[in-house]
């Protein structure tokens, strides 16, 4: 089954966004405080550009998600939502599209299993309720990002400029998380050396954030210098590689200096998922470039500062499995043994809540009961969100969540047959190591918190988009 859509006329689109500035002018003469005067200027600017192309208000909602944690916002709102929310009500009130658009019902039918899920846990939860409602929530605009994106990503124009806006963000929050390692300025220290932690407050999360963009930066990079090779009269598309690589290696360059070992390991998974995929000689250049830096870091450890080998070598230590309460607890291992007690707790979470658990975003109202050892103190998820989300909503909301995650990976297929052979291909490549980055470095943290959601169900989108229309086309 097919869902369509309407088309707006842009005269009238014009007319509205030209009213709703003159608005905004007239509270600003009156004599308005300034940031308010401002913030409702900004709010103009975002519904005027929405109103002319839905497809603005998709743009600055995927933007917003670094600025999230500097500007607080009453009512505990952020700027995701508020943008996020104008981009949505716009979209709705103007018909949606330029043309008829189409959604496969198998596309929404994961997500309304996975959405249904939530509500059940939420809505029979013993702890708090009301929380628990606001995490659905939460989900339930990542579902409204992922439809928007398939609805409007419909010309090359408009796909390029969500993968310009993807890679631009990632490059300002790589920069900021760059100077806080360069200049040693946070709370996040490790040895000598500061963990960079960017606009999102901490490495993890940080570097999860990065892990969500790198791997289409590089397939972009490597498809274009592709075609360029092959049509070497266009320069444009060196330009176009080049720019796309060095933002790429600005990105990674961030996750390196987050020393989060679970981001690595997302993007080695990323790296690999890629290499896969690609396969031939369109590989050599991302396949060079991982020998070259994987190569150096085993050959010559004396070159990285000294964190940075302690971090790799203790890789493995991740990957153990133990019981948290009987371990002495060293500054060594204390990560370690911090994680994997957060671990055990969630598991006798799910066990004692087996079919619905404690409800979503109940993990810490319920951890006082089931905390291991002297792990007395919740750090607020699981730091695996597989148990994190069987945990909060049971078997059902596990199983619902691997269905959704299994539609990602179908979608993916689809996109990357259905591009084949055209430019497009790589853009899927990309969205595919994505999938594979944040699925292995879930294993290690919960990545769906701060509206990551929102970024990420962009991507899943356009995977969607691809695959619909069998690549986009002008």
């Amino acid at each position: 089954m097919m869902f369509s859509f309407a088309k707006p006329t842009r005269p009238a689109l014009l007319d509205l966004g030209i009213f709703a500035l003159a608005l905004l002018c007239v509270a600003v003469i009156v004599g308005l405080p300034p940031l308010l005067a401002l913030g409702l200027l900004l709010g103009g600017a975002i519904l005027a550009g929405t109103l002319i192309d839905p497809v603005v208000g998709l743009y600055l909602t995927v933007a917003s998600v670094m600025l999230q944690e500097l500007v607080p916002l009453p009512l505990g709102l952020s700027v995701t939502h508020v943008v996020g929310a104008m981009a949505l009500g716009t979209w709705v009130l103007s018909g949606l599209a330029r043309r008829e658009l189409r959604i496969e019902r198998s596309l929404l039918v994961p997500w309304g299993l996975f959405l249904g899920a939530l509500l059940l846990a939420a809505a029979l939860t013993d702890y708090n309720a009301v929380d628990s409602l606001k995490q659905v929530v939460r989900w339930i605009l990542a579902f409204l990002a992922f439809v928007v994106t398939v609805v409007l990503v419909t010309t090359p124009r408009r796909a390029i400029g969500l993968i310009v806006v993807v890679l631009s963000v990632g490059v300002l929050e790589a920069l900021v998380g760059l100077q806080q390692f360069i200049q040693g300025a946070g709370p996040f220290a490790l040895g000598e050396q500061v963990r960079a932690y960017g606009t999102i407050g901490k490495p993890n999360t940080f570097a999860g954030f990065l892990g969500m963009i790198w791997p289409l930066g590089a397939a972009c990079s490597v498809g274009l210098l592709w075609q360029w090779w092959q049509q070497r009269q266009r320069g444009g598309l060196l330009l176009a590689a080049l720019l796309a690589g060095g933002a790429t290696l600005v990105v990674i360059a961030g996750i390196g200096v987050s020393f989060s070992r679970g981001a690595w390991l997302g993007s080695l998974a990323g790296a690999l998922a890629m290499l896969a995929l690609v396969g031939g000689r369109r590989a050599v250049p991302l396949l060079a470039l991982l020998l070259a830096i994987g190569g150096l870091a085993l050959a010559q450890p004396a070159l990285l500062p000294g964190a940075l080998t302690e971090r790799l070598s203790s890789i493995t230590d991740n990957l153990r499995i133990f019981d948290a309460g009987k371990v002495t607890v060293t500054d060594d291992n204390f990560a370690v043994v911090e994680r994997m007690a957060h671990w055990q707790a969630g598991a006798n979470m799910a066990l004692d809540h087996p079919l619905i658990g404690v409800g979503p975003d109940n993990f810490n109202r319920a951890y006082p009961k089931y905390f291991v050892g002297r792990w007395s103190e919740s750090q607020g998820h699981a730091h695996n969100y597989y148990i994190h989300i069987a945990a909060e909503a049971g078997i059902l909301g596990l199983i619902a969540y691997l269905i959704l995650v299994g539609s990602v990976v179908a979608t993916g297929w689809r996109a990357l047959q259905a591009t084949r052979g055209t430019p497009w291909f790589m853009v899927a490549v990309g969205g595919c190591g994505i999938i594979a980055a944040v699925q292995v470095h879930s294993v290690f943290e919960n990545l769906h918190v701060l509206n990551f959601g929102i970024h990420l169900s962009a991507i899943w989108g356009l995977l969607a988009a691809l695959a619909l229309r069998r690549g986009l086309r002008p």
